[in-house]
């Protein structure tokens, strides 16, 4: 796709970091290859530029300048490890909380930076001049638009630790007379470990942290997170388990925090479905946005809502997913500043086995699909079906799911029973006799619209 006329322009600084002790060591690429993976536009590259071009649907175009010189610290690598009796310099609780310590970095790197590009001749033309300037702010909304520090060598080994990818705001500093505001931090040989192998710096690390300067929160848990175990999304969102090439953004985090930078997939161009009947879907990653992704909200009276969209693992950036298909998943609007980091999640993805929600259940089986053999959720007859943070089942049902040449087909319904033997009644005409609710608990009367056994027969009654 990576369409870039006319699109709306962002501006990111990339500068190469290194601490006093290891001003020798050596980077693991040439300037070249940092280049092309930030800013190539080549059809299928995997490259920044490209990814956020992608997710916009070509409507953000956001390129890097990568500064072709290093920023050597006055600090040895120590000062930003933990203090300890072997490391008496190092860094305090408090200073990690406050972030003290790389917010100075940022701001005597940027006095680093001014000097250097004041008397550098960027563009070759022989002068210094107003050309040579470079762009830090693109969308003119008075702040860099972004930096993005490659520091020279490992993180740290855990996410609680100073050095450790991250993106942050709070530095008092400036580049080119212009106050910087995200500022981010990736390491060049190792971005955290899985199975105790390194993750070099990839795309995919980037484009999250990135992310984070659209205004964007995190969709994984942490283990201080009551809900930690429950996996609200794993791998089906870029915000939540990056892959080294980056899986896409759902169509709820684009709508949510592309869209105010040039329009993404705005929520008033997501039809909203309230009618039953049959409906397709267009591969989310599809050049437009038409159709893409779709609104259920079976409940107005309820913040919450749901989304369908529909993965295909044919588009470069979702070919890492564990299966293509339509997700379904709940979205709470009430949760927008803390993701999924509280006990309220903001994006949580259905998916086999998850007992309401009380366990992680076979997230990586969530879509609907070829690939899944999974053609219905929410029926009477299904086990898994949706439902809010609270536990309350909503009712609706997706049925029928068959993958077509336009996208995915489905059939939508409130009525949940269908050709189901449920009875269906209304509560003013349940006879008497003993009232179980589906774990088998006896209750005296029935107190709102759901599932119950009667008479040791299954009954959806409306109350």
């Amino acid at each position: 796709m990576s369409v870039f006329a006319g699109s709306y322009k962002m501006a990111n600084i990339v500068c190469f970091v290194k601490f006093a002790d290891e001003a020798d060591k050596a980077w693991e690429h040439d300037f070249d290859y940092y280049d092309n993976m930030f800013n190539s536009t080549e059809e299928g590259a995997n490259s920044v530029r490209n990814f956020f071009s992608d997710m916009s649907y070509g409507s953000m175009d956001w390129e890097s300048t990568i500064l072709p010189f290093e920023y050597v610290d006055s600090h040895p690598v120590g000062y930003f490890l933990p203090k300890g009796n072997s490391n008496p310099d190092g860094y305090t609780d408090l200073d990690l909380m406050l972030d003290t310590r790389i917010k100075t970095l940022v701001k005597d790197m940027c006095l680093f930076l001014d000097e250097k590009l004041a008397s550098y001749d960027f563009n070759g033309d022989g002068f210094i001049d107003e050309n040579d300037k470079i762009v830090v702010d693109a969308n003119g909304d008075g702040e860099v638009d972004n930096i993005v520090m490659i520091i020279c060598g490992d993180s740290d080994k855990s996410a609680s630790r100073m050095l450790w990818p991250s993106n942050n705001r709070g530095a008092t500093a400036y580049l080119g007379g212009v106050k910087v505001g995200n500022y981010l931090k990736v390491f060049d040989g190792a971005n955290g470990y899985k199975s105790m192998v390194p993750q070099k710096i990839n795309t995919g690390v980037l484009c999250h942290e990135m992310t984070h300067t659209l205004g964007a929160y995190d969709l994984y848990t942490t283990k201080e997170n009551a809900n930690s175990t429950l996996e609200p999304v794993n791998v089906w969102d870029l915000m939540s388990d990056n892959q080294t090439v980056p899986q896409g953004l759902t169509a709820y985090m684009r709508m949510q925090y592309g869209s105010p930078f040039g329009g993404w997939l705005p929520r008033t161009d997501i039809k909203e479905i309230s009618q039953n009947g049959r409906y397709t879907l267009r591969p989310l990653s599809s050049e437009t946005p038409d159709d893409v992704a779709f609104i259920i909200r079976p409940d107005r009276t309820r913040a919450e809502y749901f989304m369908v969209e529909y993965r295909d693992r044919n588009d470069m950036w979702d070919s890492s997913l564990p299966a293509g298909g339509m997700l379904v998943y709940r979205v709470n609007p009430l949760v927008t500043q803390t993701g999924n980091l509280g006990k309220d999640f903001e994006l949580y993805v259905f998916r086999p086995n998850s007992n309401a929600g009380t366990s992680a259940g076979l997230i990586k089986r969530a879509t609907l699909g070829t690939d899944t053999r999974r053609t219905s959720f929410g029926h009477i007859d299904d086990n898994d079906y949706p439902f809010y943070s609270d536990g309350t089942r909503a009712y609706f049902c997706i049925t029928d799911v068959e993958e077509t040449a336009e996208g995915i087909s489905f059939s939508y319904s409130t009525d949940i029973t269908g050709s189901s033997a449920v009875t269906e009644i209304d509560a003013d005409l349940i006879p008497d006799g003993k009232i179980y609710t589906l774990q088998g608990i006896r209750i005296n009367r029935i107190t709102s619209t759901g599932i119950y056994i009667i008479d040791g027969k299954k009954v959806f009654v409306r109350k």
